[in-house]
């Protein structure tokens, strides 16, 4: 089974859709993440999502890493990726399981320690958990959980963690110290002049932390 280690990039153009879903799946690669979810929140044309994942999937004849569908688990059954990540209003842990087998990693997305054990126990392969800081992906409302307690997570779970939520320079040592296997990120990177220097940067980071 694939690893969750790295930087996790999410593939979604929300806050920069000037550049479309496959260009950026390219830019973050060549800038070598290890890790690439496609995330196309709240789109009802199921085909474009298939598309968009096939293109995306291409990419695996240049580049080495992990393919995550976000949400779409009836596509992914259909798709060679190596898994999906699921939240609280999407199919259940056990239903996707059923439907994908053992092959694929099941991602869940937390917001307590609670969740986050439970998504463990119901059989996700792991768990992103956040907000860390304030995102203007999520909006002010949504709550900021802060580094200690994604320790506690961390700490708390036998399966990795990925950070989630306002991730950037300022605060990536931070959020390593916590321990997590994986920080996801957006706007640090979709946000950046060059997607492919800002991308190459926290991998370098995230490497000579881990050593």
């Amino acid at each position: 089974m694939p690893r969750i280690q790295g930087i996790y990039a999410l593939c979604d153009n929300s806050l920069n859709p000037k550049l479309d879903h496959i260009r950026l799946a390219r830019q973050l690669l060549e800038g070598g993440v290890s890790i690439l979810q496609l995330r196309m929140k709240g789109e009802k044309n199921l085909r474009l999502v298939q598309e968009t994942a096939r293109s995306i999937l291409e990419l695996k004849r240049e580049f080495s890493f992990t393919f995550i569908l976000n949400d779409f688990a009836q596509l992914a059954a259909d798709l060679p990726v190596d898994g999906v990540h699921l939240g609280q209003e999407d199919l259940s842990i056990e239903a996707a399981r059923a439907q994908l087998g053992a092959k694929l990693l099941i991602g869940y997305s937390s917001h307590s320690l609670e969740e986050a054990l439970e998504a463990e126990q119901r059989g996700a392969d792991y768990i992103a958990f956040g907000a860390i800081y304030p995102t203007a992906t999520k909006g002010p409302g949504h709550p900021v959980q802060g580094v200690e307690k994604l320790r506690q997570v961390v700490q708390a779970l036998r399966v990795p963690v990925v950070a989630i939520g306002g991730i950037g320079r300022d605060n990536l040592q931070k959020t390593l110290e916590t321990g997590v296997a994986a920080v996801a990120m957006i706007g640090a990177l979709t946000l950046a002049p060059d997607i492919r220097q800002a991308a190459r940067w926290f991998m370098t980071e995230f490497s000579r932390w881990k050593r």
